[in-house]
Formats: C-alpha cells, sequence, structure tokens
C-alpha cells in the first residue's frame, strides 16, 4: 500500500497548487464496510478527485484500455483498480472481481456512465452500479463532481448520503428494474451538482 499513500501524497500537493478544492458531506463516505462510490465523469482526473482525498483507497473499475501499457498497467494494478471490457454486454471477469470487492468490504468506485460526459451532455447509465450493489450488499454513495479542471478553478465533490436499496433486495430484479434503480441513483448525483 505504499504506492497508495506515496501517489496520494503527491497528487494532494499537486491539487492544492492546480485547483481550489471544496468537499462537502465527506462523513458520508463509511470508516469501513462495503459501499459503492457512484460518480458522474467529467474528466480523466476524477478517480484521482475522488480517490486522494479519502481515507481510505476504492477499487476503481477502469477501462481495459487503460491497462494496454505496461507500466501504467503495473501502477493501476498497484492502486487495486481492475479493467472492464466496455464492449462486453456482461464482462464476468470484472463483474466477479466486483462483487467479491464488496463481499470482503471494500469500497468499488465506479462511474456509471462509462465515460467522461461534458456539461450539459446526457449518456445513459450502465445498469451495473445497481446490480454491484444488490449483489453485493452494499449501499450505494452517490458523487457529484462540479466544476472544471483548469488552473486554480474550483472543485467542488459532494457526496450524498449511503442509498440502501432495501426495497429491491427481496424482489426478482429485472433489467427494467436494474435500469431504475440506476435511473434513482443517477438523479440524485445530479441533483448534487454544483451550479456554476
Amino acid at each position: 500500500m505504499w504506492v497508495y499513500y506515496f501517489v496520494r501524497t503527491l497528487v494532494r500537493i499537486y491539487y492544492k497548487i492546480m485547483f481550489k478544492m471544496e468537499f462537502i458531506g465527506m462523513e458520508n463516505v463509511p470508516k469501513e464496510g462495503a459501499a459503492v462510490l457512484c460518480c458522474n465523469h467529467i474528466s480523466n482526473y476524477d478517480p484521482l478527485t475522488m480517490a486522494a482525498f479519502l481515507d481510505r483507497l476504492p477499487r476503481f473499475i477502469a477501462k481495459k484500455e487503460l491497462f494496454q501499457n505496461r507500466l501504467f498497467a503495473k501502477l493501476l494494478y498497484a492502486l487495486k483498480a481492475f479493467p472492464v471490457d466496455r464492449e462486453a454486454a456482461m464482462d464476468m471477469k470484472s463483474f466477479k472481481t466486483a462483487v467479491k470487492t464488496l463481499k470482503e468490504g471494500e469500497m468499488l468506485g465506479i462511474f456509471a456512465e462509462g465515460t467522461r460526459v461534458k456539461e450539459g451532455e446526457e449518456k445513459a447509465a450502465k445498469a451495473g452500479v445497481a446490480m454491484f450493489a444488490l449483489k453485493g450488499n452494499a449501499p450505494v454513495i452517490p458523487i457529484a463532481i462540479s466544476g472544471k479542471y483548469k488552473f486554480r478553478g474550483k472543485i467542488t465533490v459532494c457526496f450524498g448520503e449511503p442509498m440502501w436499496l432495501e426495497e429491491y433486495r427481496d424482489i426478482r430484479v429485472t433489467t427494467d428494474k436494474l435500469e431504475e434503480i440506476t435511473g434513482k441513483i443517477m438523479a440524485k448525483v445530479n441533483e448534487m451538482k454544483v451550479k456554476e
């Protein structure tokens, strides 16, 4: 884990120089136990923004293309990230890794939209976030990142209260239900965005 603490220190120094950071509701991130951190995605900086300022390191699901460079792949694995094939209807290896992560009491970081989405754009979120939370018996922590990553630009990260999804745990969950759950999660994320 020394790699994480070393990288985290460097990232925090860099962010202090480059941006004006504001964090709201960080107490909503559990100190221990499983949770799915579900965030909007506006920049390649987003995983660093989430991970560098938390006391616990989430395991991020990252597109497999990021693992093609061997050195970068080693760094990603050292930071506990794992790849997913976004072109596959269901990447079973990444699905099993995600559920195992939660069942072992770790946090899972996911960008449900699957790719970066600019301000004003809309993109349907993938239902995986709901499936992971239900299969891993974990709450979802909605997270909204707002602002622009420019020199001395203000970035606001808002952590919402845990969404436990209890009403869905004892019923047969269909694709439509998974999309309904994901829609509720992303609606909360969008609601928390800070207007400039």
